[in-house]
């Protein structure tokens, strides 16, 4: 069976468990917009639909996926997300939740029509209401299309919720070519992550027993080389490099799926990228897109991987009992649960890697599966992707602290847990920013 075979399958897999795969369909093609109706069709029992969009995809996409429903006799409510200001795009948060959930009740159906906020917004909005998800992509832009999982902000946080895969992905080469480049080049940071978070996701199995499959990690080994080796051609927008960005991205959503977590794609790097969100939120001010703040992030954690894998003889130093009220400011009370929550896992991971032989283990095990920086780097500057902390809107400095902190925000225990109970970035954190940021 290939990757491109699992959609739909349930199958046994050597990780021990049965994997029941959603999507049930992944559909790129040139007509994706003249076959959803016979997609949705599969999808629901009734045919009314809401469709959701910002202003943005609806002239993308939306108005035309609205169109084509109602010319097949479907009923289509079509909601418009607004902007939250001029020139601010639309965000998934409960605010957000919660003033669209009445407009989509009804419905048997939810098409969302756009990226990632759209994505996830239709995704949660459907599974509260019991009833099934399509997701029309409009941009190669990130990995949580084929995913249950959405990453709301919860009151001031970047938080995970479990929810439901789509039935059915559908995209059009000439729309994901078209997309602005930052959306592309946004979902090639996000999908070069893989290799750290994978990382950091096999070091949780070897520290603390947790379920691992070793399958889901490999399912994008064969497509990589296509956007990895050749990033200018997803620069020039070239289809066949696209599309396999975009297939990629896919298949680590359902690596995702597999794993009934996002842990296959979503380590420190990603932590990176939440703390930026939320320390812009609370600030009031804007934030970069994710994808492209991830890839900085995987930057910075292949450096800090680099790094704390050439150790020879560490010694750990004893966890702090409280996250950093200061750094955290008026978010503190809500990150503080999320570190107690991981607290014991830091003094297991310690009293593990200081026996005999389970440090070596952990390097040689790990060190495999990542890529230097300079490759990730070098990936994304040819691709005209971010790569730096200006990039993103970003100082060094800030850039430094958050690599010190951003470990506090949630319960995984990723790399940059490890390396701060060897102390590397109260020593390395500037000299990384500065050498990689």
């Amino acid at each position: 069976m290939t990757p491109h075979d699992l959609y739909g399958r349930t199958f046994a897999c050597e990780c021990g468990k049965t994997h029941a795969i959603e999507p049930r369909e992944a559909l790129c093609a040139a007509d994706a917009l003249d076959r959803l109706p016979d997609v949705c069709a599969r999808a629901a029992g009734e045919r009314s639909a809401v469709v959701l969009t910002d202003v943005r995809t609806r002239a993308a996409a939306g108005a035309a996926a609205a169109a084509a429903l109602r010319a097949a006799g479907w009923t289509v409510r079509e909601i418009v997300v607004p902007d939250p200001a001029p020139d601010r795009s639309p965000v998934c948060d409960d605010a957000t939740h919660d003033r669209l959930a009445g407009e989509t009740a009804g419905a048997g159906l939810v098409v969302s029509v756009g990226s990632g906020v759209l994505s996830d917004l239709g995704k949660w909005l459907a599974y509260d209401a019991g009833v099934p998800c399509v997701s029309f992509a409009t941009a190669a832009s990130m990995n949580g299309y084929a995913s249950a999982n959405v990453a709301p902000t919860l009151a001031g946080v970047k938080s995970l919720l479990r929810a439901r895969p789509p039935r059915v992905v559908l995209a059009s080469p000439d729309i994901l070519c078209a997309a602005p480049r930052e959306l592309t080049t946004a979902g090639l940071g996000d999908v070069l992550a893989k290799c750290t978070s994978s990382a950091d996701w096999r070091m949780n199995h070897i520290l603390f027993g947790d379920y691992y499959c070793a399958r889901s990690v490999g399912l994008i080994a064969e497509i990589e080389p296509l956007y990895l080796e050749h990033p200018q051609d997803v620069a020039a927008g070239d289809a066949r490099a696209v599309g396999a960005l975009f297939d990629a991205l896919l298949l680590t959503g359902v690596a995702m799926t597999m794993a009934e977590s996002s842990a296959p794609a979503s380590g420190g790097e990603h932590l990176i990228s939440h703390t930026l969100d939320m320390l812009a939120v609370a600030a009031g001010g804007e934030h970069d897109l994710h994808g492209r703040q991830v890839g900085v992030g995987t930057i910075l954690m292949c450096e800090l991987y680099r790094r704390v894998l050439a150790v020879e003889s560490p010694k750990f130093r004893t966890p702090p009992e409280q996250i950093d009220v200061r750094f955290w400011g008026p978010l503190a009370g809500a990150v503080s649960p999320c570190y107690a929550e991981k607290r014991p896992r830091l003094s297991a991971a310690a009293d593990k890697l200081a026996k005999p032989g389970e440090w070596d283990r952990l390097r040689a095990e790990l060190a495999p599966m990542l890529r230097p920086p300079e490759q990730v780097r070098d990936c994304l500057a040819r691709a005209g992707g971010a790569t730096t902390a200006s990039d993103i809107g970003c100082d060094k400095r800030t850039l430094a602290e958050i690599l010190r902190r951003a470990r506090e925000v949630r319960a995984r225990f990723t790399i940059l847990d490890l390396a701060d109970l060897l102390g590397v970035p109260d020593d390395a954190a500037d000299e990384i920013t500065e050498q990689w940021g």
